[in-house]
């Protein structure tokens, strides 16, 4: 976990660095970093379902672990387009090439069926006691507060570099390259969060 969370800590300070240095490609839509963070997602969604497996607490620890696995699928889903980048893109410009899930016949079903599974995720998290399981790591010191800092921190810095918040990021050469990284710094804290709340958990009670 810890080894997760620093190198994050160090592609996000690399960030800026590295879009001086990397190609543009890489940072394309279908390009490897994209591509990478889509897999970490799916890893973790994957991995959300192992630990429902293995509840802790008590025999509702699975249903809290479900929670996770559709914001994590969700996530994944957005970065890949919905599934847009499979199908050829609609033009390729500086930026690479650029596709639209509007072309995509499920498109307006994505909207609706993104909402139920996360009312469904709410409902799980309920009923997984999740209030009360996040209120005792809070009372044990035991909740990922620095990732989920960090989580917002690299989020900052990826809409700076795109030039969300007015930041002098927005500009630099490759800059597209910087908000791809540190995006991708983003999912290692929540996906470095994810085990440490399971460990924790862990430790705090047995498992049934």
């Amino acid at each position: 976990m810890n080894a997760i969370r620093w190198i994050g800590v160090v592609l996000l300070v690399a960030s800026v660095p590295l879009a001086l240095w990397l190609p543009l490609w890489t940072s394309f839509e279908n390009g490897p970093v994209e591509t990478s963070q889509a897999l970490l997602l799916l890893v973790g969604a994957g991995l959300s379902l192992r630990y429902a497996r293995v509840p802790t607490q008590d025999a509702r620890g699975g249903w809290f672990w479900l929670a996770a696995v559709p914001f994590w699928i969700g996530l994944a889903l957005r970065e890949l387009s919905w599934g847009a980048v499979f199908l050829a893109p609609q033009s390729i410009g500086e930026h690479g090439p650029q596709f639209s899930s509007h072309v995509l016949w499920y498109k307006p079903f994505v909207a609706p069926v993104m909402m139920a599974l996360l009312v469904l995720a709410v409902v799980s998290f309920l009923y997984g006691r999740g209030i009360r399981r996040i209120g005792q790591l809070i009372a044990h010191k035991a909740f990922p507060f620095g990732d989920f800092g960090l989580f917002i921190l690299a989020m900052l810095v990826s809409s700076a570099a795109e030039g969300h918040v007015g930041s002098s990021l927005y500009g630099l050469p490759n800059g597209q390259v910087t908000e791809e990284i540190a995006e991708f710094a983003a999912y290692m804290f929540l996906f470095s969060a994810q085990c440490r709340i399971f460990a924790a958990l862990g430790r705090l009670s047995p498992r049934q």
